[in-house]
């Protein structure tokens, strides 16, 4: 029997990109050696992506899934989707990106040949419209890319470009926690499995597009994105603490804070670009710090 592969896309109020999105999919190579479906969990309970679904599964003939996760959070979202999904593979994709015809094929291929439990790929910006220059030149919307075969740490996973064995969620029951109600549940899922002994690879040629929207081109957004996943992080990460770690990390993160902020006056003069990379840094800290304080500022998102 071949393998089958479920495709899971979470989606929130972005029926335009989720249509992108629906239409490549509808082009992805197999080359035989698998067949695929697509899960879309809805995250409103209204159902506004419904009948862009319906529509898309009728005209492009696309075998989907398609249900409704009333909490509005990623973990439950994610969750939803894997429950639904009837392959033995699992990829995620997020719906406000889009792959080219070869991305599932080279993950599927990725996988056999290194004999891991699952791929990684990278995800590059796709600007509709050209960005502002000091976008660019900070490199926000950039991420790191790995060598194809380099084995990954759990702090350098992330879901929006993955295929993985649906076995890493069966064999002990692993999910999303609910507790990351904004951002850092897929990070933990990773450092769990592979705590299991589960094994992650990079593929450098299987990339996706993000769509990076206008709303996402301002300095506020960066700003405020810095802040939810310095407070995530700390959430993650508190319990790995041991020892002097306990003392050390807060004031590495102390001196950081002060650092980046006597510099951001200065940085001013290499251009917005420089000045908002400390900037950054230092929202971060900030919000860091007053998360190990158990003042948390990224309670919900909003953006």
């Amino acid at each position: 029997m071949k393998d089958h592969i479920s495709i899971c896309i979470c989606t929130y109020r972005r029926n335009r990109m989720l249509e992108r999105l629906l239409r490549k999919l509808a082009l992805q190579e197999t080359d035989e050696h698998f067949d695929y479906s697509i899960v879309v969990v809805d995250n409103d309970a209204l159902g506004p992506a419904r009948e862009t679904v319906m529509r898309l599964k009728d005209e492009l003939g696309l075998d989907i899934t398609y249900g409704i996760e009333p909490i509005q959070t990623i973990s439950a979202a994610r969750n939803h989707s894997i429950r639904l999904a009837k392959g033995n593979y699992i990829g995620i994709i997020d719906d406000d990106e889009f792959p080219p015809t070869h991305w599932l094929v080279t993950m599927y291929r990725a996988i056999l040949t290194f004999d891991v439990d699952g791929a990684l790929a990278p995800v590059h910006p796709f600007f509709e419209k050209e960005p502002p220059a000091w976008l660019v030149k900070s490199k926000f919307c950039e991420r790191p890319v790995h060598r194809t075969g380099t084995l990954l740490m759990w702090d350098q996973t992330r879901t929006g470009n993955v295929l993985l064995k649906k076995d890493v969620f069966d064999e002990h029951q692993l999910c999303f926690d609910l507790k990351y109600k904004t951002s850092g549940s897929d990070k933990e899922f990773f450092r769990e499995a592979m705590a299991m002994g589960y094994r992650f690879i990079a593929v450098e040629e299987a990339p996706v597009y993000e769509v990076v929207p206008p709303e996402r081109q301002t300095k506020s957004y960066y700003l405020r994105r810095a802040v939810l996943q310095a407070s995530n992080e700390r959430r993650y990460r508190a319990p790995l603490l041991r020892g002097l770690s306990k003392v050390s990390a807060p004031m590495k993160a102390m001196a950081a804070l002060m650092v980046y902020t006597l510099i951001l006056p200065f940085s001013a003069f290499k251009g917005s670009h420089s000045a908002m990379k400390y900037a950054e840094k230092a929202a971060y800290h900030a919000s860091w710090l007053l998360a190990m304080l158990g003042i948390d500022l990224a309670r919900k998102r909003s953006f």
